[in-house]
């Protein structure tokens, strides 16, 4: 694509538009580019005048298009932020910051960096949608010149991009840019795959295309012989959405229906359905697959009206009836919104996030600190299908498919979430875990007295609710810990002849919390209760070092035991844990133990105690002056994940297998994932929910037990995010 190209194209939708913004992005951008190279051998700015090029296919805003070229030149070319503003202007120049400070972060951990990532972009998005246009448009100019890379980075690039960049592109109805990066995604991360599924769909691709010109041509006269003036077209489903229905239903590609769909794009919405009437009145539809998405469009305002039928020649196929309007805006998503004034965008940065019904994600991403929280915490928002529900006064909501009476309540406001007791769903009274179905009414109930807790994680599946319930919850833990934290500093003070309260009044424990950079006394309680300062070092900022060492009964040589056994109501020494998740409690990751196992615990600064595995390696490795004794509950009736690795022979019906043996033992699974191997065999992945090491002891033994399977070992460390 050429400079041309891009300002052809602009003119075209935006007659009035003032290019002279691109031209001198353009010359910017080529000059910080020049010299450098892309690994193809290819010169460096061909990727900022494609990213352009389908910013401008978007018909986005000039300043948009500008920053499409200039997007890498802070992060790759050393261009400065007041070198942008100076030549651009502060709408421009922030766009360009936005979108390079997403790339510039470091972190510990791949899973780390992925959820930080995210969490950037929605807060990128928060200030400036257009940012994540741009992203996108960068990406998938990435993905589709991404040959040259090595498999390793590719199938990286290709996750990464599935995990993130495809759910946000379906959220903004970005329709044509999910289906592209999703088939370049199949294409690496799973080649084999992707190759054989090419074939078949290219190898009758003739009789293919000579039976869509049929069957469109045949739709086009049915219709007009009922004075309905349409717009026919056909193709084949994505490959991704071939992989997904082969995947889902266990079929093989030839054992596949309605791989083909056809669209018919009519005047007006009374026309639609005038349409969708005539075609079932000429062929037999399967009822079940009818969606009317024009009387409740998708959140990302996606509207059609979906069909399958027994089509000519007697091939099931589907047809999607919708206007010029609907489908314009299925192509281009958020942009077809919104309006221009000589090529600039004409609206507020309120407008644009009014639009884009994304206020959700950006709420949690501003109130979440944790960044693998936030990605738990709205990845349901972003990968589940949708239902709608809707208020006593009739107007509609749109939840995640799965999304309970207590996400509506938040929905509804944080307030009435905080305080929901129950709901009439449909005039009839139903508790809090009830799962929304499609057209409910839901009126909700509320008591002053209510309040969340822990149980509602387990309850609420929108990243609003979520976002809400955890932020109470930390709080009420702050405030433990805040009270934890006095009484144990009171005691230590006592045990030396001090006094608290004089040292509190006479304003020395605030001058101590400024010592370690708290701002309150009430912040220094809770470092000290979290283990983030050690009391010795605020005792010596207190009192005279000789009384902060003088020697003590043996009972209290060790604070933090009998401070945990407090919190946890029991007197006895070593620490009980039961599987709650308290403020002081938590479960290594790199060993994840399950009650029955030996387990040892470490003082973390920040988290208080994390429990080990007596035979974790790590555990060896850290200070053996912060490891405390705990021991399972026996009593607790707490459920802990436990993840399995299945080898087995790639045959039909494994995962089904593997499923029926788990809820034989009562075991939920809450995740599965299979990918195949060579040698026709293949490794299962499965999350289960165990009470401890004995039963997912029985589980592996009755899974070793299935026709096919090879091996089952278990997983010991749990996946990040």
């Amino acid at each position: 694509m050429r400079l041309n190209d891009i300002l052809d194209a602009v003119s075209a939708y935006a007659p009035n538009a003032d290019l002279d913004v691109i031209m001198r992005a353009y010359l910017f951008a080529a000059k910080a580019h020049s010299g450098q190279t892309r690994k193809s051998g290819e010169a460096y700015f061909i990727h900022p005048i494609a990213v352009a090029g389908l910013l401008a296919e978007l018909h986005m805003d000039v300043d948009t298009v500008a920053v499409g070229l200039l997007h890498d030149t802070m992060e790759d070319c050393l261009a400065t932020q007041a070198e942008l503003l100076s030549n651009f202007g502060p709408e421009i120049s922030e766009m360009v910051d936005g979108v390079t400070k997403i790339g510039k972060l470091e972190f510990r951990n791949k899973q780390e960096a992925q959820a930080e990532n995210f969490r950037k972009l929605v807060l990128a998005m928060a200030k400036d949608i257009r940012v994540i246009l741009i992203k996108l448009a960068d990406r998938l100019h990435n993905m589709r010149t991404m040959e040259h890379m090595s498999p390793d980075r590719q199938r990286a690039i290709s996750q990464e991009t599935l995990d993130i960049y495809t759910p946000i592109a379906n959220r903004l109805g970005l329709s044509r840019w999910k289906m592209e990066l999703e088939d370049h995604c199949l294409r690496y991360i799973h080649p084999d795959i992707y190759k054989t599924l090419s074939e078949k769909v290219g190898a009758n691709e003739a009789e293919r295309r000579a039976y869509i010109e049929r069957t469109t041509a045949t739709l086009r006269s049915q219709l007009a012989e009922r004075a309905i003036v349409a717009e026919v077209t056909g193709r084949p489903k994505h490959l991704m959405s071939i992989y997904r229905k082969m995947r889902d239903s266990n079929m093989e590609y030839e054992q596949l229906h309605d791989v083909l769909a056809f669209r018919v794009h009519v005047a007006d919405i009374g026309q639609c359905y005038v349409t969708l009437g005539a075609i079932h009145a000429t062929y037999r539809h399967v009822p079940e697959r009818l969606k009317d998405f024009i009387a409740n469009p998708k959140s990302n305002g996606y509207q059609s009206l979906h069909t399958v039928v027994l089509g000519p020649e007697g091939r099931q196929v589907e047809i999607q009836i919708r206007t010029h309007e609907m489908h314009r805006i299925a192509e281009v998503g958020i942009a077809a919104h919104w309006r221009y004034k000589e090529g600039h965008l004409a609206l507020s940065r309120d407008d644009l996030n009014k639009i884009a019904r994304l206020r959700e994600l950006f709420e949690a991403a501003q109130e979440v600190t944790d960044a693998q929280e936030f990605l738990e915490t709205v990845k349901v928002d972003l990968f589940a299908n949708e239902i709608f529900a809707f208020t006593p006064k009739g107007d509609v909501k749109f939840f995640p498919q799965g999304s309970t009476v207590l996400d509506f309540a938040y929905a509804i406001h944080s307030a009435v979430g905080d305080h929901c007791a129950g709901a009439k769903v449909n005039g009839r009274m139903v508790p809090l875990r009830y799962v929304l179905k499609e057209g409910d009414t839901i009126e909700i109930l509320t008591k002053p007295d209510q309040k969340p807790n822990r149980d509602w994680v387990e309850i609420a599946r929108t990243g609003r609710a979520l976002s809400k319930i955890r932020r109470f919850i930390r709080e009420q833990e702050r405030e433990k810990g805040r009270a934890m934290g006095r009484d144990l500093l009171d005691g230590e003070l006592k045990k030396r002849g001090y006094s608290f309260a004089k040292l509190l009044k006479g304003g020395e424990i605030a001058q101590a919390a400024k010592h370690f950079s708290h701002k309150s006394p009430e912040h220094l309680y809770l470092a000290l209760a979290t283990a983030q300062v050690s009391m010795e070092k605020v005792l010596l900022e207190l009192i005279p070092a000789e009384d902060v060492h003088k020697e003590l009964p043996p009972e209290s040589a060790n604070p933090f035991v009998k401070l945990l056994n407090r919190i946890t109501s029991r007197s006895s020494s070593p620490v009980l844990i039961d599987g709650s998740e308290d403020i002081m409690v938590s479960y290594a990751r790199c060993c994840n133990p399950l009650p029955g196992e030996p387990v040892t615990g470490y003082i973390t600064r920040g988290r208080g105690i994390t429990v080990h595995s007596v035979l974790c390696p790590q555990i060896h490795s850290l200070e053996p002056e912060r490891r405390v004794a705990v021991e399972w509950h026996k009593a607790s009736k707490a459920l802990h994940t436990g993840e399995l690795r299945i080898a087995c022979r790639n045959r039909s019906g494994m995962i089904a297998d593997v499923g029926i043996v788990c809820k034989g033992l009562g075991i939920n699974v809450g995740r599965i994932e299979a990918r195949p191997l060579e040698d026709n065999k293949g490794v299962i992945t499965a999350e289960v929910e165990v009470r401890d090491i004995e039963q997912l002891n029985k589980l592996m033994r009755n899974l070793e037990k299935i026709e096919g399977v090879i091996g089952v070992e278990r997983v010991r460390a749990l996946p990040q995010g």
